[in-house]
């Protein structure tokens, strides 16, 4: 039998982990409990040369670094772990000073602890998204909001029977939304997940498949209600999914 804090231990070793770097002694401790209070596992530091540990999340608080060129080679190589830059607005009043590296997100201190936590989700989600394989084996089928999608086929089929047949890079983005409903997929990870990374695809040549699968699923191309624009982000399938490996399994649920 479990002792009664059994919980909040599986809690705690499962919990993400975020590795915070900030010089400010008050700010971090501020930052630390926050995060700890909202079920992450939080390792923090002050020296920002020093390379990170392995973490799920890095999120890095920028002091007065001049121009934003003297950054650790680390940082400057942007790491493969998503990265959220926190930044001092009183350093560079009233503009954003420009970075010599990408991060994932970035935010202005000090943040709404609500915001900070939707924006390290967001990272997270996207990691597990960049991670996906786009050829590992994935379900056949996809039931959602009356809709029956046999990905093989390429066939979608409406609940009254009626059935379309999509081009392979409408059914290749369809099938993306659905792999990951009601989560915001940005324009370059759908490319990525549908055309390839490392492609030179432009972010607008997403608009015509998108555009005809709302048409082909009724939804309204200026107020849609299954596949929405987040806007200056990307697209959200706002459905919930059920997945099956064959057509027979489709049909029997």
């Amino acid at each position: 039998m479990l002792r009664p804090d059994a919980e909040a231990d599986i809690s705690a070793i499962f919990a993400p982990r975020l590795y915070l770097v900030d010089a400010d002694p008050q700010t971090r401790a501020q930052l630390v409990s926050c995060l700890r209070e909202k079920g992450f596992d939080v390792v923090a530091a002050t020296d920002m040369n020093a390379a990170p540990p392995p973490a799920d999340v890095l999120i890095v608080a920028l002091a007065g670094l001049g121009p934003r060129a003297n950054v650790p080679e680390w940082l400057a190589a942007k790491p493969a772990t998503p990265l959220i830059v926190l930044d001092r607005p009183q350093v560079f009043p009233g503009r954003t000073a420009p970075l010599s590296f990408a991060p994932d997100a970035r935010l202005s201190l000090p943040v709404q602890p609500r915001k900070l936590v939707a924006t390290i989700r967001q990272a997270l989600s996207l990691a597990r998204i960049e991670s996906a394989d786009r050829y590992a084996a994935t379900a056949r089928t996809y039931r959602f909001a009356g809709w029956l999608l046999d990905s093989e086929a390429r066939q979608l089929t409406a609940r009254d029977g009626t059935t379309i047949l999509l081009d392979p890079r409408e059914c290749d983005v369809l099938k993306a939304l659905l792999t990951f409903p009601r989560q915001v997929l940005t324009r370059p990870h759908l490319i990525a997940m549908v055309w390839g990374a490392g492609e030179a695809i432009e972010n607008r040549t997403l608009d015509r498949p998108i555009t005809r699968l709302r048409r082909h699923l009724g939804d309204d191309v200026r107020f849609p209600v299954l596949l929405k624009t987040v806007v200056g982000v990307g697209y959200r399938l706002d459905v919930d999914v059920e997945k099956t490996d064959s057509p027979a399994d489709a049909a029997a649920g």
